[in-house]
């Protein structure tokens, strides 16, 4: 489940994306009652500085795991002069996804609050929940989210994501030593209404002599690992 609300720090309106379900759901003013319930019969919730904002709404996760989307760190130095870059979710899901603007601006989203525009405020707020989903299931996919700025092109592991869990390189050599070919979603996020729409089928190679493994299209190009977003072992049927 992911969970994003507004104003984060005392929520008027939350979106609750089910992962599983592919659902989406709003609530504005009154209906966010409905909020606590709604995350009850979820194990696991995901959103930006998630526990914060579960405090902010109330509700008590319990034992449940928690995966916040927030930078794993704040800032990086740019240079030995001490310029730093400032580490943003946005610079992050940009990074990662290939979304242009994939958080909404918190003052408009508070202006359509205070004016009662309702369906602008629930379409918004619904791209942002399917943009930190995106980056969601990219941590999970590699391990880690691409930071991509000027010169830079960086990992910074994903903390949602445990160290024993399969990533695309365990994918990857799974079907290297079944010898089945992999289907993949690169370049920008997928989209929500078919997330699979833009799929190639690509082989798995092995660097001769090395350890190294790479995904070569069909057409025999070679797709960079960085830009995989959904990636699934084509099973054989003979």
């Amino acid at each position: 489940m992911i969970v994003h609300g507004v104003p984060a720090a005392k929520p008027e309106a939350a979106v609750l994306l089910d992962v599983g379900a592919r659902t989406i759901e709003t609530f504005v003013g009154d209906e966010l009652g409905g909020v606590k319930q709604r995350l009850d019969a979820y194990d696991v919730i995901a959103g930006l500085h998630v526990r914060a904002l579960l405090r902010a709404l109330a509700y008590d996760p319990g034992p449940r795991r928690l995966a916040d989307l927030a930078p794993p760190q704040k800032t990086r130095q740019l240079n030995k002069r001490g310029r730093v870059l400032k580490i943003t979710p946005e610079l992050l899901i940009q990074g990662s996804c290939g979304i242009s603007r994939p958080l909404s601006d918190p003052g408009k989203l508070q202006a359509y609050l205070r004016d009662g525009e309702t369906t602008r405020l629930r379409r918004r707020l619904e791209a942002d929940a399917k943009a930190l989903y995106a980056f969601y299931q990219y941590g999970r996919l590699h391990g880690a989210v691409r930071l991509r700025w000027g010169f830079l092109d960086e990992r910074l592991p994903a903390p949602w994501v445990h160290h024993d869990e399969p990533t695309l390189y365990t994918l990857m050599r799974q079907a290297l030593e079944l010898g089945l070919p992999v289907e993949v979603v690169a370049g920008s996020a997928p989209t929500w209404a078919d997330p699979w729409s833009r799929v190639r089928q690509c082989t798995v190679l092995k660097e001769p002599g090395g350890w190294r493994t790479y995904l070569v299209g069909d057409d025999g190009t070679f797709i960079d690992d960085a830009d995989v977003q959904l990636a699934r072992i084509v099973a054989v049927v003979h």
